[in-house]
């Protein structure tokens, strides 16, 4: 998963990886 902008986050969560963004929340993603 890549970051595709500066306000995205990456989380670990329960061995997931997200990447959340508040700014533009249609940036998530999930993998795993």
């Amino acid at each position: 998963i890549k970051k595709r902008s500066a306000e995205c986050k990456i989380v670990r969560r329960k061995g997931r990886l997200y990447v959340i963004n508040k700014k533009n929340p249609r940036f998530k993603q999930r993998q795993g």
